[in-house]
């Protein structure tokens, strides 16, 4: 998708964008942030999660363990859904063209250093890189309580990767949808079914999840649900 696409079905939806030879800036990133703010936000309930867990053939509390460690368990702040910006992700998806114009938003290497802290930060640095390439851009974030990255759109159902975001900004159902989706079609059923941690970990994550201990901590939040806590 490109930028006269989006700014016509943002219009279409009753946003107001830049004009359409205009440059991208404050007027575009107002109508996204603001069309992915409008969402009904509303929360799960035991019966969505009783029911993804039953297609998947899982107790509720593997559901819930990756929720709790997937950003903290806060789908939405301040109206958008959580979000982290993933530079070397951008990078990849645009050839590296843009590493040396604008290194804050793409970097051959994974860099720690280039994740601000706030929600805030976050979605200026998702903004900027729309108005770089929309696709990109919206496929280069993890989003909502799940934190699947946009460029897995295809798998989770969405026709392209504004299309995933919107749908992860709307309720926290549709964020569990996409996480069975995404699990139903990556092979990852059999592990969560194990309860093998580390197996789940590593499709879920990538490769690298041992660095982070991301199959330590989805164990360990498993054994604190499974104990009630």
């Amino acid at each position: 998708m490109d930028l006269a696409t989006l700014r016509r079905r943002l219009m279409a939806a009753g946003y107001s964008p830049a004009a359409e030879a205009a440059p991208y800036g404050s007027a575009d990133r107002m109508a996204i942030a603001q069309a992915l703010k409008d969402g009904p936000d509303w929360r799960l309930d035991d019966s969505d999660v009783e029911a993804a867990a039953h297609r998947l053939g899982v107790a509720a509390a593997k559901i819930l363990t990756v929720w709790d460690v997937e950003a903290t368990a806060k789908p939405f702040v301040d109206g958008l859904p959580t979000i982290l910006f993933e530079p070397h992700r951008f990078s990849k998806a645009t050839g590296h063209q843009y590493d040396a114009s604008h290194p804050t938003l793409s970097s051959r290497a994974w860099n720690r250093a280039l994740y601000p802290a706030s929600q805030a930060g976050r979605w200026s640095q998702l903004l900027d890189a729309v108005g770089l390439d929309v696709d990109a851009g919206f496929a280069s974030a993890s989003y909502g309580g799940f934190q699947i990255l946009g460029e897995n759109y295809a798998v989770c159902g969405a026709p392209s990767p504004w299309a995933f975001a919107w749908r992860q900004a709307q309720t926290e159902a549709d964020q569990l949808e996409a996480f069975v989706l995404f699990v139903e079609s990556n092979g990852l059923k059999p592990a969560l079914q194990r309860g093998d941690w580390a197996a789940f970990a590593r499709g879920y994550n990538g490769t690298a999840y041992r660095e982070n201990k991301y199959d330590q901590r989805l164990a360990a939040a498993f054994a604190k649900r499974s104990a009630g806590a």
